[in-house]
């Protein structure tokens, strides 16, 4: 009688290739075509559905939890979306035919199973693949230096680079050039800890997280089993998060940042749209940057940064930021003084958080603006060890001329429809020059010219600066309008 019990209990559980064919059946029922089946990504999600069989579903899903099984298997695609159920052992196969798989943009499919006498438990992990990594050890015994990492971008991604968190807390940035069809670099891990290691890649759509994982050496302590409460409403999470951004920056010896209502309308506008609309994204479908939100917006800064979190609640969501080493990079950034929080619900009842950080423009009034723009090319050119530049008056005269057009026409650019190349009038106004290069600006502030980016040409040795303050319907008030003409003379000259 018993040998029957457990033939019924066995016959009534799932296998893994069943539940594997259930997932392709929940695309193709839809019309599309179900994502391969990812090795590490299994191994992942076995690794997983032990967990919730233990501990509950919510604990088994955290992003810590998931990334750091993903980092133990091999694999490396972030923040996955984690499809989770614990139920009776004879209605698991039954729950996850329930659930709706395909809505999901993901490109690779992990299915993970584990079955007890009673209830068991199954992990779907979606992943939208944006590089493929070429096999790279995740733990060792000790510390090691020239670990190479190897990576093929997917399409719409052009470059990366490479963040790592290191186990004291601060954040290396190393270049990931470009070896052939691969982006590789070489790492050294020199200290016991949990590294963490990331891939970010950069498209049209701005910047994407193409990777991440962690490296342990030595002996790491296991993640934490107390999942973070959560608070019960926006100004509690607002105040909670602040405190936590504070004590990291604290703890790396940087000044705290102070919340800002300018920066956090913008936040919690973009924030809302992410929910509203359905993607997840630095930038707009319609191109729309940070930047430009934030100049929409009238708020004048000299840098700022941005931050995407989504996850079950406000402090999960961070907890995955502070955990991303280029999410980090903007925490930890010394210039940034003010921030703004975002916070919003979609559909699927998933949270959105926004963090905006930025250095604010201090609005002064200035004497004479300017003499401001050249002093500042001036000791720009001086840092970056380049030869000063001569004052051209002929220059001078023509870049003032353009830059009271461009306002006037709100085209903040080197070519005016209807009117002759800006370089072309340059050419022909000083006979003597055999280049000419033009950087136009919109700006806060008169010293931030030194942001030209034909500044740091070396050939370059006259300049001329037309600068009017004006107010734009597409840029906004009271902004400085700069035109920069350099010239580099013929030989000899």
């Amino acid at each position: 009688m018993i040998s029957l019990v457990l033939v019924s209990l066995i016959s009534a559980a799932p296998t893994k290739v069943e539940l594997e064919r259930t997932v392709r059946d929940r695309f193709e029922a839809v019309g599309r075509t179900s994502p391969p089946i990812d090795a590490g990504l299994s191994r992942a999600a076995d690794e997983l559905a032990r967990r919730a069989l233990s501990h509950g579903v919510e604990d088994a899903a955290s992003l810590l939890r998931v990334t750091a099984a993903l980092s133990r298997q091999r694999a490396w695609d972030p923040n996955p979306v984690v499809v989770a159920l614990r139920a009776g052992t004879d209605a698991i196969a039954a729950e996850l035919k329930k659930q709706d798989l395909s809505g999901e943009a993901s490109t690779h499919v992990g299915v993970g199973l584990a079955v007890g006498p009673e209830r068991s438990a199954v992990i779907v992990l979606l992943a939208r693949r944006r590089i493929e990594l070429s096999p790279f050890s995740r733990a060792h015994p000790r510390p090691i230096s020239g670990q190479r990492l190897c990576g093929v971008l997917s399409d719409g991604l052009d470059t990366a680079e490479l963040f790592v968190t290191r186990p004291q807390g601060a954040v290396e940035r190393i270049a990931m050039p470009a070896v052939g069809a691969s982006r590789c670099a070489a790492l050294d891990f020199p200290t016991p800890g949990r590294h963490a290691v990331e891939v970010l890649g950069s498209g049209p759509r701005g910047p994407e997280v193409a990777a991440l994982f962690f490296v342990d050496i030595g002996a790491v302590r296991a993640e934490e089993d107390d999942a973070l409460p959560e608070p019960k409403d926006a100004a509690t999470a607002r105040a909670v998060l602040l405190v936590r951004i504070n004590a990291l920056r604290l703890q790396m010896g940087l000044v705290p940042v102070q919340a800002d209502s300018g920066l956090e309308a913008v936040a919690q506008a973009w924030a809302q749209r992410l929910a509203d609309e359905g993607f997840f994204s630095h930038v707009a479908p319609d191109g729309t940057t940070l930047k430009e939100r934030l100049t929409q917006s009238g708020y004048k800064f000299s840098a700022a940064g941005e931050n995407l979190g989504l996850s079950s609640g406000p402090l999960a969501a961070h907890f995955g930021i502070e955990h991303s080493p280029g999410h980090r990079n903007n925490l930890l950034e010394p210039g940034h003084r003010k921030l703004g929080l975002g916070l919003a619900t979609r559909s699927d009842g998933l949270q959105v958080l926004v963090e905006v950080l930025a250095e604010p423009v201090l609005v002064v009034e200035e004497k004479d603006p300017l003499g401001s723009v050249y002093a500042s090319i001036a000791a720009e050119r001086k840092r970056k060890k380049l030869p000063p530049l001569a004052t051209s008056a002929l220059l001078e005269g023509l870049a003032m001329s353009h830059v009271r057009e461009a306002l006037a026409k709100d085209l903040p650019k080197a070519e005016i429809p209807g009117r002759p190349r800006l370089a072309d009038r340059a050419f022909e106004l000083v006979d003597e020059l055999s280049a000419v290069s033009v950087d136009v600006l919109v700006a806060d502030a008169p010293r931030l010219a030194g942001e030209s980016k034909n500044l740091a040409t070396a050939g370059n040795r006259l300049v001329g600066v037309g600068l009017v303050k004006g107010d734009s319907p597409r840029f906004g008030a009271g902004r400085y309008w700069i035109v920069v003409i350099y010239g580099v003379p013929r030989s000899g000259e």
